[in-house]
């Protein structure tokens, strides 16, 4: 009777012809398929972390925020808290208000929540290591159409002939003193002892943009781009030396990768002049280095997102930083008004913190998929835009890479062009003959170092740098300003800000450069370099004069525009025309 049932059974199960076997016997045999796998992974992954993130926030708003609270408010409690509290006092003034207590605890909070999510995804990546280092492989060795490189070629240098750092700063910082020289870590130090004098560098310049005028042409693109890469390093980096660092590095990565490549195969004069017809195929000598660059315009994004809630926890997002941050920027623009004023909107700020924070540190995953890197180039590009129209800060040397994300014979085909000597839709010409070892190890170096400045959040560096974090949040509608004051030997009294930009160099070197000479400790070198700079922002003003240096406090609320600083203290003064007395060498 039991094997009449079970013969009964099999037969009423449904019959699959495509499989040669019943639905139910298929679907239970059948593996799951990658995809499904894949977003069960991440589910998983999303889960647990979340868990641990709600641990952390119900122990902080359930527990510790009370002892925090009661520790920082009254001094009682745990002893070592109390204790760590009044020792942090002593030498900061902030920890006088309890809230920058409570902040503290947040981001430490914020900080365990950061930890265990590397975790989660460190102890993922190791179960699935094998299909990960799989994938991994797949994307490095993916061949690429010789198009796109040319592309990532044009754009990489033409971008560096824009920037103004390749034109008149260079001039201007190969002129200045010595004593007003801080190198930032990286090749910094060498570059201090390679500034021309005057002439050479108007013939250094000249040079520069010949070369990359040459790469971005494609006339004799391998020594043109080699050239140029090197040329850039100077070029770039003498403006650099100063105290304050522009963040134009990714171009010198990209050009570098582009200077071990066959990036002129196409789109190229010297193509055209030789005439080699069809296009090359795709090949991995043009794949590898744009996916190397993919990942490094990654990095660009992701150490800042990650910084930005190390340093400032979730109050980045969830407070009134955002509003302060835009409404400081503001100031550093004596005559600029925003196109889009979100501060008057809270949720629509907290909405916008958290967003960028999210895209920054997805940024990288998206690089992965022709699709996923489409849609970061929209999102990319959205937010540069809103940057740029809240902030007036454009990153247009970055945008300008943007192109590099499409596969460009693909699109154009799909358009309906197509041209053999160009690659679209493909090249069937006979493959590049340079060898891979050169971009390998120029990426390796490349990812290695800026993930290495990345992790320690090092912003100062020539040519590996972590970009701008912002990650400090901005408690009070306060900013610092750096102010001077010149007295004449007749008495006559005139006042202005640094942020105006008033000397040889641009508003953001002024600042940087005054903030570094005002750290430097007592002396002889304090002395000249505060001479130097006292001399450089008056001028032609007649000798004997007194410069006053002063830091002084404004609001930046929009309401208190043109108003007097709340607060201000002379922290420098210089006569115009002193000399400093160094001690003879022993």
């Amino acid at each position: 009777m039991q094997a009449r049932r079970s013969i009964r059974a099999h037969v009423e199960q449904p019959f699959d012809p495509k499989y040669g076997e019943s639905r139910s016997e298929s679907r239970s045999e059948s593996p799951m398929t990658p995809r499904i796998r894949h977003r069960r992974t991440l589910l998983r992954c999303s889960l647990v972390t979340l868990a641990g993130w709600a641990v952390l926030w119900l122990a902080w708003y359930g527990w510790l925020e009370g002892i925090v609270d009661s520790a920082a408010s009254d001094g009682v409690g745990a002893a070592a808290l109390v204790d760590l509290i009044e020792a942090r006092r002593a030498v900061d003034p902030a920890w006088e208000e309890p809230g920058h207590a409570l902040w503290v605890g947040r981001t430490v909070m914020t900080r365990l929540g950061l930890l265990w999510m590397f975790l989660v995804v460190g102890v993922l990546a190791f179960i699935h290591r094998r299909p990960l280092v799989r994938r991994a492989k797949a994307y490095l060795t993916e061949p690429d159409a010789p198009l796109n490189l040319a592309i990532l070629r044009i754009t990489t240098f033409g971008a560096l002939l824009l920037i103004p750092a390749g034109r008149e700063e260079f001039l201007i910082h190969a002129s200045l003193p010595e004593a007003i020289l801080f190198p930032p870590s990286g090749i910094g130090p060498l570059l201090t002892f390679l500034i021309p004098d005057p002439f050479t560098a108007r013939l250094i310049l000249g040079a520069w943009i010949t070369t990359t005028a040459m790469a971005m042409l494609g006339l004799l693109p391998r020594p043109a781009t080699i050239a140029s890469t090197l040329l850039t390093l100077l070029v770039l980096g003498i403006p650099q030396l100063h105290g304050k660092v522009n963040h134009a590095h990714h171009l010198v990565w990209f050009a570098l990768l582009l200077a071990t490549s066959p990036c002129g195969d196409v789109l190229s004069i010297d193509r055209w002049i030789r005439r080699r017809r069809p296009a090359p195929r795709s090949d991995l000598r043009y794949g590898l280095p744009l996916r190397i660059t993919w990942l490094l315009l990654g990095m660009v994004y992701f150490f800042p997102g990650v910084w930005k809630l190390w340093t400032g926890g979730l109050d980045w997002i969830f407070s009134e930083h955002l509003r302060n941050q835009i409404w400081h920027q503001w100031t550093t623009h004596a005559n600029w008004e925003p196109v889009l004023d979100p501060t008057g909107h809270p949720w629509l700020l907290r909405m916008g913190g958290l967003g960028v924070v999210v895209f920054e540190m997805s940024f990288v995953l998206l690089m992965f998929r022709r699709s996923t890197r489409i849609v970061a180039l929209v999102i990319g590009l959205l937010f540069h835009l809103a940057n740029l129209l809240t902030l007036n800060i454009g990153f247009v040397s970055l945008m300008a890479i943007y192109p590099c994300l499409i596969d460009s014979p693909r699109l154009l085909s799909r358009l309906g062009l197509r041209s053999t000597t160009v690659g679209i839709p493909r090249g069937t010409g006979p493959p590049p003959r340079t060898s891979l070892i050169p971009i390998v190890v120029t990426g390796a170096v490349l990812l290695v170092g800026n993930g290495w400045y990345g992790i320690r959040g090092d912003n100062y560096g020539w040519p590996f740098a972590c970009y701008p974090k912002f990650g400090y949040p901005i408690r009070e509608p306060v900013r610092t300003v750096l102010e001077f004051e010149f007295i004449d030997p007749d008495g006559g009294v005139e006042r202005g800000s640094f942020a105006t930009g008033r000397g040889p160099l641009r508003t953001a070197r002024w600042i940087g450069t005054v903030k570094r000479v005002l750290k430097m400790p007592p002396g002889p070198g304090r002395d000249e370099a505060l001479i130097v700079l006292a001399e450089l922002a008056a001028g032609s003003r007649p000798l004997g004069g007194v410069a006053r240096f002063i830091r002084s406090d404004y609001s930046t609320r929009p309401d208190d525009r043109g108003e007097p600083p709340l607060r201000s203290r002379t922290i420098a003064e210089i006569t115009l025309g002193a000399t400093v007395d160094r001690p003879a060498p022993s």
